[in-house]
């Protein structure tokens, strides 16, 4: 009796090591991960999220596999715009195959912003999902506005040369001998003596003569050109955190703008066209009773 017993046990244990040792081999599975999806990156292929401008055509590009587990063969690839929660179908295909590889172009022709997605399925019902942002801007209509400008003379504080790039004031010290700064500088502002309070371009022939600002022997001298407008203080004063500046007269053109005056709705705004392309506006706000110093607003291109 005490051997059928033992054999019993025995056959127990040998059942019990079976069972345990199933259940372990179930455990280490190797989980389906499904194809894999890569994005093509480069100088050449956008793959992460970008800003662009309107009429902007972007490449991407994207390498799939099957899954490395199951096997099983790629069936579909899907290119999604979603916009607002709202996907709309750009590109859709059926696949039978190992491995894909494909390239896409996309132009955008309106402002606003959505996410572009990548999804590959495959037979099992497997699908991988890479997504990024585009963002669609105006750059005729995206501003920086930057208001009570104060112009010192020659030899004060505040200096009397504007970045429009920057919205700072630069000095004669800080210009003089640094063309670094002499590149940023886009217009001067300085008493003529018979034209009174005027705002020139670096490249202006008057500010060569004045020999306080030091603007002769610089090495760097942007061409910034002036535009009069028909635009009101008020209408000035209106503009939002957008903008669609009016076109430049290209042959109305001019490299200063003197006898400046701060009274009245009319005659104070004055259009501005930077080296680099940028438009600009620029209100005179005040003059003061010294004469040498001025107050403007101005609002730029971004």
């Amino acid at each position: 009796m005490k051997k059928i017993n033992f054999l019993l046990m025995a056959l127990l244990m040998s059942t019990a090591t079976l069972f345990v040792t199933s259940c372990s081999s179930d455990d280490d599975d190797p989980i389906d991960p499904g194809p894999s999806l890569t994005l093509k990156g480069g100088s050449d292929y956008t793959s992460d999220d970008k800003t662009i401008n309107v009429g902007e055509t972007i490449k991407f590009g994207v390498i799939g596999n099957k899954s490395s587990v199951s096997g099983n063969k790629l069936t579909r690839f899907k290119l999604d715009f979603i916009a607002n929660n709202i996907p709309e179908k750009m590109f859709d295909t059926t696949l039978n195959s190992d491995s894909f590889n494909w390239d896409g172009t996309m132009k955008f022709t309106g402002v606003g912003e959505g996410n572009l997605s990548f999804q590959l399925t495959d037979k099992g019902g497997m699908t991988t999902t890479k997504t990024f942002k585009i963002t669609i801007e105006d750059p005729g209509s995206a501003i920086n506005k930057y208001k009570d400008v104060t112009f010192g003379s020659w030899n004060d504080p505040e200096g009397s040369f504007f970045s429009a790039s920057e919205g700072l004031l630069y000095t004669v010290g800080q210009t003089k001998a640094t063309p670094a700064n002499q590149a940023k500088i886009d217009f001067i502002f300085f008493k003529g003596a018979t034209n009174g309070n005027s705002l020139a371009s670096p490249d202006n022939a008057d500010l060569q003569t004045i020999t306080t600002l030091q603007v002769k022997n610089w090495s760097v001298k942007n061409q910034t050109r002036f535009n009069t407008t028909d635009i009101s203080v008020s209408q000035f004063d209106a503009i939002g955190d957008s903008y669609n500046f009016p076109p430049f007269n290209l042959t109305g053109t001019k490299d200063i703008i003197n006898n400046l005056v701060d009274t009245g709705e009319n005659g104070r705004v004055f259009l501005f066209k930077t080296q680099a392309g940028k438009l600009g506006l620029v209100k005179i706000v005040d003059l003061y009773s010294r004469g040498d110093r001025a107050k403007v607003d101005v609002i730029v291109q971004k």
